[in-house]
């Protein structure tokens, strides 16, 4: 059993562990527009395979959409920038610069690049955040996540695993939530041309009491309560505490209780980070989703993405994702800082 299982299993217990088991295996392509019970029907394979990013560029102010003229060349430059990046490398390419930065070009390169942009009510979005109406991340000046407040007491990153975030350890996808941020910017504006497939990928699976959703990357298993009530007796979750209600044909699911450490550079948050999530099933093969964040020690307001999500092609599944299994890159990092500190290196 991978971590995953053993996560699982130590988390939720032989009960839901068969219970997900059986779902996963039963009910994945119904195309119904309500299930059994008489609910929005949500369960599938979905996917985000746009090449649009959450935060609108700067330079196009509070533009919210792309004329169709505008999509269509921006769509052609990811599939020249695809052609490219699949192009044999050059065996007299320069070393790279001493002092620079490596990033995960050569790991997305595995990936399928995405191009398309999203279309929300007939607009080619310029970025996934609608709210506020630049399409930018609303921060507060002076909020500081749990990791800044670490280093003002003068906890290094590399003083120990903890200090390190939980993408970096391999806890979670770098994300509070899956789908609500896709990593970007890999020297590209629109978003990562390397591709990030894993974190696009989601699995929905419903029964009259709970809704699951399992992210391919990292294998994350999130349960959502339907009608319930937040339990926060039990603590701060990773992936926080998750309760649900139908709505009409939408799902909406309340989200708190985060663990503070959670908090990743490109999206930061506090004890007080909360989402209120929509999943809306605008078609067969589609479906709306949209989000709010709040926590009012990092943003100066409150801010709202929408996302179209598409069902996977037929034939297409996810697949496990062990990343802690073969992390070696934390004990190697704090070997070397260790090594720097006694001055041989």
């Amino acid at each position: 059993m991978g971590g995953f299982g053993k996560l699982f299993l130590a988390r939720y217990g032989i009960t839901a562990l068969f219970w997900l088991s059986a779902s996963l295996a039963v009910a994945q392509d119904s195309s119904g527009s309500l299930t059994e019970h008489g609910h929005p029907n949500l369960q599938g394979y979905w996917t985000n395979p746009f090449q649009t990013p959450l935060e609108r560029p700067s330079n196009l102010g509070n533009k919210r959409a792309y004329s169709a003229e505008e999509a269509q060349s921006l769509i052609d430059r990811a599939l020249a920038m695809d052609v490219e990046r699949q192009a044999p490398l050059d065996p007299d390419r320069a070393a790279p610069e001493a002092g620079g930065t490596v990033d995960n070009q050569a790991d997305g390169n595995f990936e399928i690049m995405p191009t398309e942009l999203a279309r929300v009510d007939g607009e080619y979005r310029t970025s996934f955040i609608i709210e506020p109406v630049d399409g930018r991340i609303p921060w507060r000046a002076g909020g500081k996540d749990i990791h800044q407040n670490w280093r003002e007491q003068g906890k290094a990153r590399f003083d120990g695993p903890e200090g390190l975030t939980p993408l970096d350890r391999c806890l979670n996808p770098g994300a509070q939530l899956p789908l609500i941020f896709i990593f970007g910017g890999v020297g590209h504006e629109l978003g990562n041309p390397a591709g990030d497939n894993p974190v696009r990928n989601v699995q929905i699976v419903q029964n009259k009491d709970y809704v699951v959703i399992l992210a391919e990357y990292f294998s994350l298993v999130r349960i959502i309560r339907i009608d319930s009530e937040f339990r926060p007796e039990v603590g701060a979750r990773w992936m926080g505490d998750s309760v649900g209600y139908y709505e009409n044909n939408s799902l909406v699911v309340h989200t708190r209780h985060f663990r503070a450490e959670q908090s990743i550079a490109p999206l930061r948050s506090s004890d007080s980070f909360e989402v209120k999530e929509t999943f809306t099933r605008t078609s067969d093969n589609e479906i709306l989703f949209q989000y709010t964040i709040t926590d009012p020690n990092i943003y100066s307001q409150a801010w709202t993405a929408q996302i179209p999500l598409q069902r996977m092609e037929e034939g297409l599944k996810l697949y496990e994702y062990a990343c802690h299994e073969g992390n070696y890159a934390i004990p190697s990092m704090l070997r070397a800082v260790r090594m720097e500190e006694a001055g041989l290196l």
